[in-house]
């Protein structure tokens, strides 16, 4: 059984799941060369598509990233596969557990950058910031001297975050290197000589981190893992975190304990909806809430209204709309 394998079900044990929870979820990524990506791409998804796997994986010559669902022994397949090619090595993976399918479909896709910040030249597999075990992230950001900087978009930073944050708040993560050079350019005494950046996954800050020493930045460092290795690793009573984490499957959002959480969402803007923002006089299932209603035009509220017609009609009829699964896919490629 290999190491992948193993960890999978390990995951598996340690969350105490029931026997009810038959799909498990992998989010993974890697910073590593691959010049065969378009070759590779074809095999990953006849791959999946023969395990029954859904979700989205993302190739580019600077890695893999991905988030996917399948049963317990679909995934096993395909972590085998994985672990067949050394180049996935130390692969950053994490793991949960649910008793329903996550996604709609499986694309894998080929793409500039496995995570999009606008900067190709920027290359993590070659030099990166230094990676901080969840066990040493409080004692980090307890540092004075350390600005904790959340790398994340302000749909997600809305539900919660790390105590003392920075919340950069950006819609798109295109966005934050334009707020980093501004950080970068501080002359007033308050450019920060620490910088602890984290993210989801682990994928966006490793990035960040990188462009942050071509900033001239020297000490960076990044949640290895990010926040929801963090929550596996650390105790409820023993945290740091405030709040929920976004999540980009149909879950919108996780506990401390890694269990749906109890949010829903704006299939219009993406925020995250708490119960009570559901009865909200703005909130329309798929179509608008109190975050977006006034800023869409009658353009925009029309084509959503329509969307949200053939969503119904999709489920009158026992079907996955097309742009409901488009739109689970999106969301994936942007964790």
């Amino acid at each position: 059984m290999t190491s992948l394998i193993t960890a999978m079900h390990e995951a598996r044990a340690h969350h105490g799941t029931g026997d009810d929870a038959t799909f498990a979820i992998a989010a993974l990524y890697k910073f590593v060369d691959l010049d065969d990506h378009r070759a590779l791409q074809p095999v990953l998804q006849d791959l999946c598509d023969s395990q029954g796997i859904q979700g989205t994986v993302l190739l580019a010559e600077e890695g893999i990233n991905g988030t996917i669902c399948g049963t317990v022994a679909g995934m096993e397949t395909v972590l085998q596969w994985l672990a067949d090619d050394s180049r996935f090595n130390d692969l950053s993976i994490k793991f949960s557990f649910a008793g329903e399918q996550a996604f709609l479909r499986m694309k894998v896709r080929l793409k500039r950058e496995i995570v999009t910040m606008g900067c190709p030249d920027i290359r993590p597999a070659q030099a990166t910031g230094t990676y901080v075990d969840p066990a040493e992230w409080d004692a980090l950001i307890d540092d004075p001297d350390v600005m904790v900087i959340d790398t994340r978009n302000r749909y997600e930073t809305a539900i919660g975050s790390f105590r003392g944050a920075v919340d950069p708040e950006t819609d798109s993560f295109r966005e934050f290197p334009e707020w980093a050079a501004a950080l970068a350019s501080r002359n007033d005494g308050t450019r920060p000589r620490k910088l602890a950046m984290f993210c989801t996954g682990g994928i966006r800050c490793e990035k960040a981190s990188a462009l942050m020493q071509s900033q001239g930045f020297d000490e960076v460092y990044h949640l290895k893992g990010g926040i929801l290795k963090y929550l596996e690793d650390i105790p409820q009573e023993d945290s740091s975190w405030q709040g929920e984490c976004f999540v980009f499957d149909s879950r919108v959002a996780v506990d401390h304990d890694l269990q749906p959480g109890q949010y829903g969402m704006c299939h219009a803007c993406r925020m995250p909806l708490a119960p009570q923002d559901l009865s909200h006089p703005e909130y329309a299932p798929g179509i608008s809430c109190h975050h977006c209603r006034d800023g869409q035009d009658p353009q925009q509220r029309a084509r959503f209204m329509e969307r949200q017609k053939q969503v119904r009609l999709a489920a009158e009829r026992g079907e996955a709309h097309i742009g409901a699964a488009a739109r689970d896919s999106r969301k994936s490629r942007d964790a």
